[in-house]
């Protein structure tokens, strides 16, 4: 009896230790997200290759520890992401050229949290062609352009967001098709018109308002 009790009071005691843990490396693991690794890679608005790893880095070797966090990455895969702000107005995400290779794509919040998800079977003629903003946002800009037919809507609730792309890699002798497919990728603001008055009133000088 006196052996069962001393079990279970070890075992309680482990139980809360790793709990305690737990509770201590949250606020890391929180900082450790999807969207502070690929700040670490690149600006807003800029594409970013996440590459697999290989080996670790030696203790003192430079090189490895950036994309070492995103040891994840699937070889057989290219990698991409870009991060986003749709504060001035909606973010298009595209590529310049289609690829018949499989590819998905996913949009997050800061945080983390999957928003949206596509892939090259439920594109409109294999096209990525993504134009990521608000409600608000989006029906201002579909009332002073049309878009291209194969351009996908996506209508999400925040400021900051990212988006992350991988498309396979079956043949090496595919591997020159996919990496200019993932090339062409770009990241690139489209502000609305409320955004674009408000931005040109903002940059007007005193002395040009004046006349």
């Amino acid at each position: 009896m006196g052996k069962l009790l001393l079990a279970v009071m070890v075992g309680l005691v482990g139980a809360g230790l790793v709990h305690i843990a737990v509770i201590f490396s949250m606020p890391d693991v929180a900082s450790r997200n999807g969207w502070s690794r690929l700040a670490e890679l690149g600006e807003t608005d800029r594409l970013v290759r996440v590459e697999a790893l290989e080996s670790p880095a030696e203790p003192g070797e430079s090189g490895g520890s950036t994309n070492g966090e995103f040891a994840f990455v699937d070889p057989a895969f290219i990698t991409a992401g870009c991060r986003f702000s749709l504060v001035d107005g909606p973010v298009r995400i595209h590529a310049l050229q289609n690829d018949p290779a499989f590819w998905s794509a996913s949009i997050y919040d800061r945080r983390g949290d999957n928003l949206y998800s596509i892939n090259d079977r439920s594109a409109v003629d294999n096209a990525f062609d993504l134009m990521v903003g608000t409600p608000e946002q989006l029906v201002d800009k579909a009332a002073v352009q049309d878009a291209p037919e194969a351009q996908i809507p996506v209508e999400v609730e925040m400021s900051e967001g990212y988006m992350t792309i991988r498309v396979l890699v079956d043949e090496e002798s595919k591997r020159p098709s996919v990496d200019a497919f993932v090339s062409s990728i770009g990241c690139d603001p489209s502000p609305t018109d409320d955004a674009i008055s408000t931005n040109s009133i903002r940059r007007k000088s005193p002395a040009a308002s004046g006349g």
